[in-house]
């Protein structure tokens, strides 16, 4: 088994703490690009230092860095912590800046004087013990079925999540949350502005707690542990898969340490929102084509579970579906040798899904979502054009006065938030819009050719957060359950002082750590989509293309949130996040021309 050697592993974590030493010195957050930058600088500046034999001067060298690195920290030192609120945090920043700094110091002086390293290379003999005591414990793993690891997966992954769950009890309800629960209590008509697909899910397990118990609070637990087992079991299926591709034991690790220790995963878990299902169910599906595409002939099994996996994306949540038929062409295209039952299963889920959101939904009297809530990213633009005061023709401003009052516009705007230009088109005649939707594409166009710097603007402002990691947004940092008059109330398992505090700080250490921290934005997975969407298109054949649609789909929903997303937020782009062990094996045997 291939392993790193302790040399590459300690280049590896003097990189990391002179990028983190750094980050702090700069004032930098750990989600800038910057940080991955300087990592890689000083991978190169260690790797260049190791190959260098003279082994003179480090007594200078190590007095030179002292000397300015202390320079550095009474400089800049308070200032550099002065974000951080908890003492113990400055602390910690100040001991960090110590090391890192002095390190990048030396790595410098390393480079420039052309000094090698001081650092014993491990003999190898010792290497090769090191090396067996690896690949036994990987040979364990791998002598284990797929079954066993699966079900071993899980359960780590659910006991692991279980005290945020104590915690938590009986869940995290947010706004999105009561509104769904009110449609389950009958108090409002149900409506799939939230997918009702994921609305009767909680009112089956709603139901079966409140047979069962009698009370509002632990039947709504019933959901939330229903909730925890299903995802549990979406992340194990990853793990296994990452298993099959590589074929070794420390990816599938890595993939079960991602899933069970990182804290979102776990808030998020017992969040009762339909972004989480959402993601299990995409999970399952990027499974489902990866595991297609390694076998030579698919059989109608494979292709039945595309189509249900499918059907099922679309119906929760709006651009799952659409993120579908852009991935179907791809899909019917990768699969061309068997054409036949490709065909059949992408018509089908069409057919399926169709049925569902148009006949189905309409028999039973559930209310669509409005025309204006697929708006958001066309009504920021022009709005963003009216709060800067540009100049509209009258037969413009008639069209836009024929749907709002402008006279608060520039009080209500909010450019990374689209819901109060939204509200504020409810509260006028949004059916005007929707009856000549001719003539208000011909506006924003026409807007959009006049003034294309608010127009991208406006974009970024929204929509950046998908595409560019250094865009701040909170990520796990919600608890308990919105007021409200049904009784619904947090009721914790599990309390204290030190529980409360630990979770802060498991919270707040991805806004601390870097490179961690990049696993706490958006962007980030998104550029790991692209990079590994190129490499796909750079070596041409890649499991004949089949595997392609893999990440296809992940493109697909990325591209969905860049055109019609009403705010940055993590839970939108959970669906590719969970799949990022998965991406990230396919881009590792992709480099190393193993697929």
């Amino acid at each position: 088994m291939e392993v790193l050697e302790k040399k590459e592993l300690n280049n590896a974590l003097v990189a990391f703490l002179c990028t983190w030493g750094l980050q702090l010195m700069l004032g930098i957050t750990v989600r800038n690009p910057l940080t991955l930058v300087f990592f890689a600088l000083f991978c190169a500046m260690g790797e260049k230092a190791r190959k260098n034999r003279k082994r003179k001067l480090f007594l200078p060298i190590y007095a030179m860095s002292a000397i300015l690195t202390a320079a550095v920290i009474l400089l800049y030192g308070k200032r550099a912590v002065a974000r951080f609120d908890s003492a113990l945090f400055r602390l910690l920043g100040i001991a960090i800046m110590l090391v890192g700094i002095f390190l990048s110091y030396f790595r410098v002086f390393q480079l420039v004087l052309k000094v090698g390293n001081p650092f014993p290379i491990p003999k190898e003999g010792s290497a090769k013990g090191d090396d067996e005591i690896v690949e036994k414990a990987g040979a364990g793993v791998n002598t284990l079925s797929d079954t066993a690891v699966f079900f071993l997966a899980a359960a780590i992954c659910f006991l692991c999540w279980l005290p945020y769950f104590l915690y938590e009890y009986p869940g995290i309800m947010t706004a999105d949350s009561i509104v769904q629960y009110e449609q389950v209590i009958g108090v409002n008509p149900l409506s799939n502005h939230h997918p009702i697909a994921h609305t009767m899910l909680i009112a089956l397990f709603y139901k079966l707690g409140m047979s069962v118990t009698g009370d509002v609070n632990k039947a709504i637990s019933f959901y939330t542990v229903a909730q925890m087992i299903f995802f549990a079991c979406c992340c194990s299926r990853v793990v296994v898969q990452v298993k099959r591709i590589t074929g070794k034991a420390v990816p599938a690790f890595l993939s079960l340490a991602f899933f069970a220790l990182v804290p979102f995963n776990a808030v998020f878990s017992v969040t009762i929102w339909k972004d989480i299902p959402f993601a299990g169910i995409v999970m399952l599906l990027g499974c489902r084509l990866c595991e297609m595409s390694f076998k030579e002939n698919p059989g109608a099994m494979d292709f039945a579970g595309f189509a249900v996996l499918s059907v099922l994306m679309s119906v929760f949540r709006s651009n799952g579906w659409y993120a579908f038929l852009v991935c179907a062409p791809f899909f019917i295209y990768g699969f061309r040798k068997n054409m036949r039952q490709a065909l059949i299963s992408v018509i089908a889920a069409v057919v399926i899904a169709l049925l569902i959101k148009g006949p189905v939904m309409n028999a039973v009297g559930i209310v669509q979502p409005d025309f204006t809530e697929s708006l958001s990213l066309p009504l920021q633009q022009v709005a963003r054009v009216l709060v800067e005061d540009e100049e509209l023709s009258s037969g413009d401003r008639e069209l836009v006065e024929a749907v709002i009052d402008t006279t608060y516009i520039h009080e209500l705007y909010a450019p990374d938030f689209a819901d109060n230009i939204k509200e504020l088109v409810r509260a006028g005649h949004p059916e005007v819009i929707e009856n000549n939707k001719g003539a208000y594409l011909g506006l924003w166009m026409r807007l959009g050719l006049a003034h294309p710097v608010h127009y991208i603007r406006a974009w970024f402002d929204l929509e950046g957060g998908y595409v560019y990691p250094d865009v701040s947004y909170d990520v796990g940092n919600i608890d308990g359950i919105m007021g409200n008059s049904y009784g619904l109330v947090p009721t914790p398992l599990i309390g204290g002082k030190a529980v409360v505090k630990g979770k802060e700080i498991l919270i707040k250490l991805g806004s601390f750590v870097p490179l961690y921290g990049m696993l706490w934005c958006a962007g980030a997975y998104t550029w790991l989509v692209v990079f590994v969407l190129f490499m796909m298109l750079w070596k041409k054949k890649t499991m004949g293309g089949k595997l392609s649609v893999f990440v296809i789909l992940q493109a697909a929903l990325v591209l969905t949130l860049l055109i019609a997303a009403p705010v940055v937020d993590f839970r939108y782009e959970y669906c590719v996040v969970m799949l990022m062990p998965l991406t990230a094996a396919i881009c590792a045997m992709i480099i190393k021309k193993r697929i």
